[in-house]
């Protein structure tokens, strides 16, 4: 009798996940996963072809490779990036295609490895959603990596007021699949530190 009071009381501590909770099966397979990286994918696809065109037409028309969104602070520019975020490893196109292929893979192992956590998946499915949308400019933009081109599209600009300096802070320019992709990882490092506390209660 007492025994089965103790397990009642355990069981009550630690309850057995639900199915919802379970979600059924790997990851990889789930919705949520997928849906949030297509509609990255075409998210920033879209915005990358919306600004390149809007910002490469005649000069007559008065659409320099800047336009001025609120000035002073936010700007469209049309920039090719060779390099990766921050401008860092410039003409580095092959190795970093090889890189993002390398970590789309990783992100699909890990998401078949997972078997519940809703957190976890929108977060992956962030990082893979920027991932793809990066590696198709690697692959097909301007002929492609393989052709010397395959430049990274970048067009949002902002330049951040910093106090007690004049000039503000411009932050490098960036598109919507960086962002993703920073994010998501933002997200990830959340759920699995709350993931681990949990453990250790």
């Amino acid at each position: 009798m007492e025994t089965e009071l103790e397990g009642s009381l355990e069981d009550k501590k630690h309850p057995e996940p639900s199915s919802a909770e379970a979600g059924g099966g790997p990851g990889l397979f789930r919705p949520l996963f997928w849906g949030t990286a297509m509609v990255l994918v075409v998210l920033d696809l879209g915005s990358k072809a919306w600004a390149f065109t809007f910002l490469s037409r005649s000069p007559d028309l008065r659409f320099p490779p800047s336009y001025e969104v609120i000035p002073g602070f936010f700007y469209l520019s049309k920039v090719e990036n060779k390099g990766t975020v921050w401008g860092l490893f410039q003409n580095g196109t092959l190795p970093l295609t090889l890189v993002r292929i390398v970590m789309v893979s990783a992100l699909l192992f890990f998401a078949y490895r997972i078997r519940r956590g809703g957190a976890k998946l929108f977060a992956l499915g962030l990082i893979l959603g920027g991932a793809l949308g990066n590696l198709y400019d690697n692959l097909f933009w301007e002929g492609g990596v393989f052709r010397g081109e395959g430049a990274v599209r970048d067009f949002l600009d902002f330049y951040l007021p910093i106090p007690f300096r004049e000039e503000p802070y411009h932050w490098p320019t960036f598109n919507i699949a960086d962002a993703s992709i920073l994010v998501g990882a933002l997200i990830l490092f959340i759920a699995l530190h709350r993931e681990e506390r949990r453990v250790k209660e």
